[in-house]
């Protein structure tokens, strides 16, 4: 019987994997490539930035009741398929309209069912893996997703660059199918869902039963270290969310028939690539803790930005895209698992994966629409360079903070 088991679980868990490879394409919809899109368009830099703040702030609102939803619920498997169908089809709304409102609702929807769907593969990592499993198999998820992302990039970039932008659709496609077929693979019996919540661990703080500051909202803000590195990503990803496509919209905007979604794709896999390899570091490191980690990306962020600012050549794209494989590739991986760290026993990993996430997003969301701000009519594109590099340093004494106030959360249990 228990051969069965872990029989099942390697099933789950090889069909979880997949399904992270699956979905590195579909979570965030077409990504850098609609600004990259949109900026051949002729469309106005205002409207782009709108386009791209708006799905950010629909995520940044759903994300805490998405952790929440599914920490309660026991359906995450068709709630992968759901947003997975979405996501996919906003994208091709985008494709098929110039339309302000259209653009705007279909990056808001994506945005939504985005949120939906990193709930739900962190709720099914910890779900199967359990805590024990968890750091390991997050590290593993990691590296197929920037897998995935290596191959749609390559796809899509060619796709766009011979036949046209719409043709990065069909890569989508092929991508949802793969995720859906993947979540079918992963067994309902395998998943743990108290485990999923994080009721597994016994490494929480001590509580009181009658704690009357139970509730969710003010659980998270007595979370002095949980709140500090939400605060600390939020900056992090106000730095870094709009680099990528500022990278290939100055290429579209002052270099002419420089190919610009085409350097979209050969900018995702260079990164992607870099990513891989520091997924699976960082998730099976056992000489640093993980916060060296977080130390190390913070200080990758503005030498990328500077970088960028300083060499306009298409390029250098290719250094500038190694140094956010660094950065990125172990946030992905450290984002998680600390937010576990500091609500270990609580009963609320998604919420508080939510709240963190929630924050997080509020930087990604501002950061094209500050970035094109900066640019402006006048196309100040080193500019807005230096401004992006400038906030991500301010995520560094945040960080150091939540670090100061300890490993162990204040989250009270669920009942």
């Amino acid at each position: 019987m228990a051969s069965r088991s872990s029989s099942i679980s390697s099933t789950s868990l090889l069909a979880l994997t997949w399904l992270a490879f699956f979905m590195a394409d579909v979570r965030d919809g077409l990504g850098p490539f609609l600004a990259t899109y949109l900026q051949k368009s002729g469309l106005r830099q205002e409207l782009i930035g709108a386009t791209m703040t708006a799905g950010g702030l629909a995520a940044v609102a759903m994300t805490p009741l998405a952790g929440a939803w599914v920490d309660n619920s026991q359906a995450k498997r068709a709630l992968t398929v759901v947003a997975a169908l979405a996501v996919t089809g906003a994208s091709a709304l985008a494709f098929t309209t110039l339309s302000p409102s259209l653009l705007i609702a279909s990056q808001v929807v994506t945005g939504i069912a985005g949120a939906v769907l990193g709930a739900t593969m962190a709720a099914l990592t910890l779900g199967l893996a359990r805590a024990d499993g968890f750091k390991h198999q997050m590290g593993r998820n990691e590296a197929f997703s920037h897998a995935g992302n290596m191959l749609s990039a390559v796809a899509a970039g060619l796709a766009a660059h011979w036949f046209g932008a719409p043709w990065i659709l069909a890569v989508m496609t092929a991508m949802a199918v793969g995720m859906l077929l993947s979540v079918g693979v992963i067994r309902a019996a395998d998943i743990d869902h108290a485990a999923a919540r994080g009721d597994e661990s016994s490494d929480a703080a001590p509580r009181a039963a009658d704690d009357p500051d139970a509730g969710g909202v003010k659980a998270l803000l007595r979370n002095r270290p949980l709140l500090l590195f939400a605060l600390a990503c939020a900056l992090f990803h106000l730095g870094n969310a709009a680099m990528l496509p500022l990278l290939n919209q100055r290429l579209a905007a002052t270099v002419a028939d420089s190919a610009p979604l085409l350097w979209t794709g050969v900018a995702i896999v260079v990164a992607q690539a870099t990513m891989v390899p520091v997924a699976l570091w960082v998730s099976r490191s056992r000489r640093f803790d993980i916060a060296w980690f977080v130390y190390a990306a913070i200080l990758v962020l503005p030498l990328r930005g500077l970088l960028a600012y300083a060499f306009t050549s298409a390029w250098n794209n290719i250094p500038v895209q190694v140094l956010d494989g660094l950065a990125a590739g172990a946030m992905g991986v450290a984002t998680p698992l600390l937010v576990q760290r500091y609500s270990a026993g609580s009963g609320r990993f998604n919420t508080a994966l939510g709240f963190v996430m929630a924050l997080q997003g509020v930087g990604a969301a501002l950061s094209p629409g500050l970035a094109n701000w900066v640019v402006g009519p006048e196309l100040r594109f080193g500019t807005a360079f230096v401004v992006l590099a400038g906030a991500a340093l301010l995520a560094l004494p945040l960080f150091w903070a939540a670090q100061q106030g300890g490993r162990r959360s204040v989250l009270p249990a669920t009942a």
